[in-house]
């Protein structure tokens, strides 16, 4: 048996280094810097919420879109 999964949110990996901000300019180069991060933040609370200094690794999954409804 051989199942496909379809996404059904967009996301993304981070690459070497990056953090919110980056993957906001990354992934939303047209909007504005403050409200992209704030509306990736408000998708991936589990990253947001993470112990300090946590960082970002390149096996998180980040949210790039908002759940479905």
């Amino acid at each position: 048996m051989h199942t496909t999964i379809t996404p059904v949110r967009p996301w993304t990996y981070p690459r070497e280094g990056e953090d919110l901000q980056s993957i906001a300019r990354r992934e939303f180069p047209e909007r504005p810097l403050e409200e992209a991060v704030a509306d990736l933040q408000s998708w991936n609370l589990y990253l947001v919420f993470r112990p300090a200094p946590a960082m970002l690794t390149c096996s998180d999954i980040v949210f790039t879109g908002p759940p479905a409804a």
